[in-house]
C-alpha cells in the first residue's frame, strides 16, 4: 500500500530538484565587504532577550552556488530571562563570525537562497543572567537579494537563531527570530 504522506513528500522533493536544475548557477557575491544589520526578537515567552546585531564580513571564497565569508559581530542585547529580575540580561558584545550563503539565480538580477552564520560573542558582563561572559550565536534562514552590477548587492534574510555558551552549567540559552538587511559592496 502506498503511504500518501511519503508519496507527497517525494513528489515535492522531486519538483524542487527539477526547479533548481532550471535556475542558473551563480551567486550574488560581489567579492567585497558585506555589512549586515539585524534585529532578532525573543521567540519564547519565558525568555525575553532581544538582539541588535551588526555583522561586517569580507568575502573569502565562492563557487557557482556557495559563498563563504569571515568577519565580526557587534551586539547589543536587551531583556531578561525571568519576570522577577527585569533587564538583568542587558549587555554589549563583540566577536568573530563566519557565514555561508547557498544561492540560486532564478531570473534577472534576483537571487534566492539559504544563509547560515555562526558567531562567538564576548560580552561586557555575564549574558544572559546566570550565564557566562561569552556565548555562541547560530543563525539560519532564507535570503532574497538583488545584484546591481558587479560592485553592489542588497539582500534581506529571515532568521531563526539560537544563543548559548555551550557549557553544561551556567548555560541559559535562548531562541530568537528576526530580519536582517545587508549591503555587499566591492570598493
Amino acid at each position: 500500500m502506498i503511504n500518501l504522506k511519503k508519496y507527497t513528500k517525494a513528489c515535492v522533493f522531486a519538483s524542487m530538484m527539477c526547479a533548481c536544475s532550471l535556475v542558473q548557477a551563480q551567486t550574488s557575491t560581489v567579492e567585497g565587504w558585506d555589512f549586515q544589520t539585524e534585529y532578532l526578537r525573543h521567540n519564547k515567552s519565558d525568555k525575553h532577550v532581544d538582539n541588535y546585531n551588526l555583522h561586517v564580513y569580507t568575502h573569502l571564497w565562492n563557487n557557482d552556488y556557495l559563498s563563504l565569508y569571515g568577519g565580526g559581530i557587534a551586539t547589543i542585547a536587551e531583556g531578561y530571562m525571568d519576570r522577577e529580575e527585569r533587564n538583568n540580561s542587558d549587555a554589549v558584545g563583540i566577536g568573530p563570525s563566519v557565514m555561508a550563503r547557498l544561492e540560486f539565480n532564478p531570473f534577472g538580477n534576483f537571487y534566492a537562497g539559504l544563509e547560515a552564520a555562526g558567531s562567538m560573542r564576548f560580552f561586557t558582563k555575564a549574558h544572559p543572567a546566570g550565564g557566562r561572559c561569552y556565548d555562541f550565536l547560530w543563525q539560519v534562514g532564507p535570503r532574497l537579494s538583488y545584484k546591481f552590477g558587479n560592485y553592489t548587492a542588497v539582500g534581506i534574510s529571515a532568521y531563526y537563531a539560537h544563543a548559548s555558551n555551550g557549557m553544561n552549567s551556567h548555560n541559559p540559552g535562548y531562541e530568537m527570530k528576526g530580519l536582517a538587511l545587508d549591503v555587499e559592496y566591492k570598493f
